[in-house]
């Protein structure tokens, strides 16, 4: 049976971007799209009858302060909100189309425009849940094998702190596997593929810090087998090393998902100037002056 696949207000990788919710196969991968045209900023695609752009870089510093302008052609896709109040597939797609048509607020995991940010809250799931979100989501990004993925972000962690803050996902493979960047033991950054037996790097040097801003830089040689992984905090690399990045030879990871992307207990995470692109993005520090 086809998964559902939640799309906002634009396409999964080849539908058209007016198209609010569809269905594609449980696995639609490179081979099956064909590419029309490849330019520095975009790669234009068709699958099946559908035609549309994936983008290769995108930002956002959240200076739009009405909530519902985040979304677009070429800006943010979706949102998800698995929390209590909405525990299902079904009941969290129900409530986004109720918060974008304005017929429903949030009801208690959230995400708000504070003051030229995006702020994020999630509560604990019950015991019958698997993990609680609250994140913003592009759909509409083409990075495959052999690419150079960089990303990054300014965050917060202003209470709790979730599992993970960022993933890359490939919409087109059921579950959507792909690359994550977790806190491990709620104290250190780092990696996960979640695909197959779920590759793992660990770092107990550095603790991200609670309550103060902070850069997360991401850069990721995109290969199925031998990719490479580096991570900074601040300036500070905490890890380089080679591990698989992709779940497979055709992945398309066309997802990028920000905030609080998995938590099992109470959260709340800032995050402001989100960055991702094929070429290299300057690695940041925040100024003492500014941590708070």
């Amino acid at each position: 049976m086809s998964r559902l696949v939640y799309l906002g207000f634009a396409i999964c990788c080849v539908v058209v971007a007016s198209a609010l919710w569809t269905k594609i196969p449980s696995k639609t991968t490179v081979s099956d799209i064909d590419i029309l045209e490849q330019t520095s900023n975009f790669v234009l695609v068709r699958h099946q009858e559908e035609t549309g752009k994936m983008y290769r870089s995108f930002f956002d510093d959240f200076s739009e302060p009405q909530f519902r302008n985040w979304f677009g052609e070429d800006r943010w896709t979706t949102i998800d909100t698995l929390s209590p109040a909405s525990p299902s597939l079904e009941a969290y797609v129900s409530l986004r189309r109720k918060i974008f048509s304005g017929e429903s607020d949030f009801l208690d995991n959230r995400i708000e425009s504070a003051n030229g940010i995006a702020k994020f809250t999630a509560v604990a799931p019950t015991e019958s849940m698997v993990t609680s979100k609250s994140m913003l989501e592009n759909n509409r990004l083409w990075f495959v094998e052999g690419d150079d993925l960089w990303f990054r972000g300014r965050y917060k962690l202003q209470s709790g702190v979730p599992f993970t803050i960022a993933d890359f996902q490939e919409r087109g493979r059921f579950n959507s596997p792909g690359p994550r960047i977790t806190i491990w033991d709620q104290k250190y950054l780092g990696y996960e593929l979640k695909s197959g037996w779920k590759p793992k790097l660990r770092q107990s040097n550095v603790e991200v810090p609670i309550g103060e801003w902070f850069f997360l830089t991401v850069h990721l040689v995109l290969d199925h087998k031998n990719g490479q992984v580096q991570i900074w905090q601040n300036d500070q690399l905490l890890i380089d090393e080679e591990i698989a990045t992709l779940p497979a030879s055709d992945s398309l990871l066309n997802a990028l998902e920000v905030g609080i992307t998995a938590t099992d207990h109470a959260a709340e995470v800032w995050i402001d100037e989100v960055q991702i692109s094929h070429e290299p993005i300057e690695v940041k520090t925040i100024p003492t002056t500014q941590t708070e």
